[in-house]
């Protein structure tokens, strides 16, 4: 299990502090769960795409596969880091 901390990018730009908890980190995929505190977004905002900063650095992208209140179970992929201009 690879458990930390990190902040829940949503589409409006809104963050959210989160703990994270992925029961797989095979090569650039990751699943699990994300802790957070989501009584007050709108659960439309689930939908998309969302990212993940993890605070050892790691950008993930991830889709909802299960929402509530207090959770979310997602599955996801690392992001590429950004080409330099």
């Amino acid at each position: 299990m690879y458990t930390g901390k990190g902040l829940l990018v949503l589409r409006d730009g809104r963050t959210l502090p989160l703990t994270y908890q992925f029961g797989s980190n095979s090569d650039d995929t990751r699943a699990g769960y994300l802790f957070c505190d989501l009584s007050d977004a709108d659960p439309a905002a689930l939908f998309y795409r969302l990212r993940v900063v993890c605070d050892d650095g790691t950008d993930l992208v991830v889709a909802v596969a299960h929402s509530s209140d207090r959770y979310l179970a997602v599955i996801g992929r690392v992001s590429p880091p950004p080409d330099p201009l």
